[in-house]
């Protein structure tokens, strides 16, 4: 029988967390995240204050004092809170509506988009002209074929009226959480986005450079509803304030129980989370078979090396090389949603000579990473033998998160 997992909110050094685990083990941490990252999706009135044409960038003031960078190239239409049409050119002093598509990071300025998006359960209501789009962790060829045809004959017009706004038509992204629900629902969550982009867009033109015309729901919340119900049995927190916003946010419609843990025994030490995090910290991660792996995160990119370690199977060589490999694959796709890691990531396996064997390895690598919500490529072995993935950036690295709250004790 399929293990359930529980999506767990509670205190943990100093910082509130989210763990989502199966059984005995802990698959994901997370913190909520610090302002910076909390203003991720806010949509406001931002005025233009630089264009710099050698980039193809404008910088816009989001907030008073504070400039994001806006790529011109990706933005081809702007949405002018005066009501020009959005084909018009930019220039300094103008102002428009954006969202923060990602948070500021170090000496970079936030990055700032026109196309307006608003995320719910089961879909994403986009301004980018993009039609129907699927998630790619959907296979089902004919669940797909019955979403475009539902698209055709019913969605498309209940976002038809968003059209006025100088872009050249609303789209909507169909989430994994969209399969198998009812399309009555769906079409329901749809109507009621299109309804709060239009209020949005038509509020932006009576307001001023710097208002915040949206804020997405809060950290929380946002993880309660990406939760499927054939995988988690509950959602669990033992502090008050987070489960009265549950409460209160129950018409958002989760789609599994929220639960309060009043027992007297600490929820963060049921679920062994100080070793947990210590785990997920560290850089060694011991493989059952005595097999290790090395993981080092680095400016540019982070670098997993495998190991065969204390492994004394009496096998061939080759044989012993091909199980830490295979074994290893398994571990990386737990360790880099565990560890919340992004970007690119290079993969040092222990060397093989058969392409028989090498194929099999990309294979059940391949197939771990599908499992992996967050989107994640894998791209290839070099000549050299090293394997390339990539990961999408959702919120920093866990041990970014860390050393940050560290900092700030």
């Amino acid at each position: 029988m399929k293990t359930l997992n529980k999506l767990i909110f509670t205190e943990l050094r100093g910082r509130t967390v989210s763990v989502l685990a199966s059984g005995n083990r802990v698959l994901q941490i997370g913190t909520a995240p610090d302002r910076e990252d909390c203003a991720l999706g806010t949509i406001c009135v931002g005025r233009v204050r630089n264009i710099v044409k050698n980039i193809n960038a404008a910088f816009v003031e989001y907030r008073p004092g504070i400039n994001g960078y806006y790529s011109l190239a990706e933005n081809r239409f702007h949405l002018f809170a005066d009501g020009r049409d959005g084909s018009s050119p930019l220039k300094n002093g103008d102002e428009i509506l954006v969202q923060i598509s990602r948070a500021a990071v170090k000496t970079k300025d936030a990055v700032l988009t026109s196309k307006l998006s608003l995320t719910g359960q089961y879909g994403v209501l986009t301004l980018d002209g993009s039609g129907l789009g699927i998630s790619s962790k959907i296979r089902d060829a004919g669940w797909k074929e019955q979403m475009k045809e539902w698209w055709e004959e019913e969605a498309r017009g209940l976002v038809s009226g968003l059209s006025g706004t100088g872009l050249p038509r609303a789209g909507f992204i169909l989430r994994t959480n969209a399969y198998g629900a009812p399309l009555e629902a769906v079409g329901l969550e749809l109507s009621g986005q299109a309804e709060r982009m239009a209020r949005l867009l038509d509020n932006g033109r009576s307001r001023t450079a710097g208002s915040i015309l949206y804020q997405p729901e809060s950290f929380f919340v946002r993880s309660a509803m990406d939760v499927r119900k054939d995988e988690t049995e509950e959602i669990l927190t033992d502090l008050p304030d987070i489960y009265q916003e549950f409460q209160e946010a129950a018409g958002d419609g989760f789609q599994v129980p929220v639960r309060f843990y009043t027992d007297s025994y600490p929820l963060s030490a049921l679920y062994r989370l100080d070793a947990a995090l210590d785990r997920a910290l560290g850089r060694t991660v011991w493989l059952r078979s005595g097999g290790y792996l090395v993981i080092e995160p680095t400016e540019a990119m982070t670098v997993i090396d495998v190991n065969t370690g204390k492994n004394t199977d009496k096998k061939t060589a080759s044989e012993t090389y091909l199980k830490t490999n295979l074994e290893a694959a398994e571990e990386i796709a737990v360790q880099l949603r565990l560890r919340n890691l992004s970007g690119i990531i290079v993969v040092d396996f222990i060397d093989m000579k058969e392409k028989a064997q090498n194929e099999e390895l990309m294979r059940r690598l391949r197939q771990c990473l599908a499992a992996d919500p967050v989107k994640t490529v894998l791209v290839d072995m070099t000549p050299l033998g090293l394997v390339e993935i990539t990961r999408k950036k959702t919120l920093r690295p866990l041990h970014e998160q860390f050393s940050r709250s560290e900092k700030n004790r």
